[in-house]
């Protein structure tokens, strides 16, 4: 029976594998290419230019489990490639342009994966356009007619392909290939036809991508539906005792009544405007003085009711929470310093969007006035509608984020 639950357990993997593998594949290639010229005549010297294609992709049949049986999968191709050299004799350039019908047949070792395909090939090709260039006064030319240039716009070509391919992810694969030309008629002294290369290329599939952002935007969604079941904490300024502490020292009592009254209006401003205009989730409040308990996950006696006073006890999954505060922080978005609402999680890293955006940005200037850039740092120089704007206009983007686009 074990035995039986064995096979079952892998053939459904094998299954689950060959579902993803067996599906259709389409996207671009880019390659950069190198003629091997050199290797043929000592006064020719290879010239790195490039080619850029689209591919379709599909298994001949679909995938085997048997283990003597390997996936094989064919890719048509259509592509447009510049090739080059340099005679260093004359020192003349020849180019030339190419229109490709790429024919591949892939190999894959592994039958659990295509991380590494093996694959072989033709390329029939077209000329499209061949020049001579010659260098005059330090920079290349064109050359309107050259003798050594016996190409003629028309000429079809055929090559080999031989080369292997190595994914970087979910969407890019590296490939490496040669591609010998079968009607090459050059010699040291004449150019006619299609010289062999190297190439190095990078294969995006737009099938892969689509899947990818697809899957990332199903994850995110769930995460924010997840944590729309959980509890917001926000953390709340105390006044600057330090502050305070040298306010009473130079006398000036009325001032350090000041500087704490308004910081503790502030922090009611923002609880109202919480209450009022935050319905994402459930939202509790602590003070800065124990955000290291928060980072440890201690929340014993830490929380505020709506009059800034401690309550007895508060019940929440403590599983499921995330962080937020009104503070000047270095926006991981913008890489700049502003003033505005911030989220993090539990240890106090700031989450990426859609919880933190250059819309939670109240400017560094309260009222966009730079007079009072000192008299926030020292009173909380902002209104009631700030933290209304950005909190409803986040709160917002939130339920917003629930809802997937596909």
């Amino acid at each position: 029976m074990k035995k039986q639950l064995l096979i079952l357990l892998l053939l459904s993997h094998l299954g689950s594998n060959a579902q993803k593998l067996t599906e259709s594949n389409y996207g671009m290639v880019l390659n950069g290419n190198f003629t091997t010229i050199h290797s043929k005549f000592e006064n020719y010297a290879g010239r790195s230019m490039g080619s850029f294609g689209i591919f379709y992709q599909r298994p001949f049949s679909p995938y085997h489990a048997n283990r003597h049986l390997n996936r094989l999968d064919f890719v048509v191709e259509p592509a447009m490639t510049w090739l080059g050299y340099r005679n260093t004799d004359s020192d003349k350039r020849f180019s030339s342009t190419y229109i490709d019908l790429n024919y591949y047949v892939n190999y894959v070792p592994d039958r659990m994966s295509d991380d590494l395909r093996l694959f072989c090939g033709i390329r029939p090709s077209v000329l499209t356009y061949s020049k001579t260039s010659v260098i005059e006064f330090g920079t290349y030319k064109d050359l309107p007619s050259d003798t050594q240039n016996l190409n003629v716009i028309g000429d079809l070509d055929f090559s080999g392909v031989i080369g292997v391919s190595v994914n970087m992810g979910s969407v890019a694969s590296l490939e490496l290939k040669y591609v010998h030309s079968f009607t090459n008629k050059i010699t040291a002294t004449t150019y006619q036809g299609r010289p062999s290369s190297f190439e190095i290329g990078l294969r995006l599939s737009a099938v892969r991508l689509k899947t990818k952002m697809v899957d990332e935007e199903a994850n995110l969604v769930a995460e924010v539906n997840k944590k729309a079941q959980g509890t917001l904490l926000v953390m709340l300024e105390e006044p600057d005792e330090k502050l305070i502490k040298l306010l009473l020292a130079e006398k000036k009592i009325d001032d350090a009544d000041y500087v704490r009254k308004l910081q503790e209006q502030t922090n009611r401003n923002i609880i109202n405007e919480f209450r009022n205009n935050f319905d994402f989730c459930k939202v509790e409040f602590f003070s800065n003085n124990n955000a290291h308990k928060v980072n440890r996950g201690d929340f014993s006696n830490i929380f505020l009711d709506d009059n800034l006073k401690p309550k007895s006890s508060v019940s929440f999954d403590t599983s499921n929470y995330f962080i937020a505060s009104f503070v000047e922080d270095v926006s991981i978005l913008t890489q700049k310093m502003d003033y505005g609402l911030y989220f993090y999680d539990g240890k106090f890293i700031q989450l990426g969007k859609p919880y933190n955006s250059t819309a939670n940005g109240m400017g560094i200037f309260a009222g966009g006035d730079p007079q009072n850039y000192i008299r926030r740092i020292k009173t909380s120089g902002y209104f009631p509608e700030d933290f209304r704007k950005i909190i409803k206009r986040t709160n917002a983007r939130f339920q917003l984020a629930r809802i997937p686009v596909n």
